[in-house]
């Protein structure tokens, strides 16, 4: 059982896998500061293109559009979420 114990030294060492540093932390931050928050519209559109209504085209690339930040911008939450454990 030493590689268990050798594993969490090699990761408090800086070795190998490691947490990135505070200042990227900031930038990934930064990036959701600058996306901001979905009005209600968008809300209601994201909403409903989860429910599977798509908009006809050439509206739908938008609508896709806007699902996809509204995806990163939480999947960024989240990774600050378990980087800040």
């Amino acid at each position: 059982m030493a590689f268990p114990v050798l594993a969490i030294h090699q990761l408090e060492e800086g070795k190998g896998l490691k947490s990135p540093s505070f200042g990227s932390l900031q930038e990934i931050g930064t990036a959701l500061d600058q996306m901001g928050n979905p009005t209600p519209e968008q809300s209601a559109l994201i909403r409903i293109s989860f429910e599977g209504r798509r908009m006809e085209l050439p509206a739908r690339y938008d609508q896709e559009k806007l699902l996809a930040v509204y995806k990163v911008k939480n999947h960024l939450e989240e990774v600050i979420s378990l980087l800040t454990i």
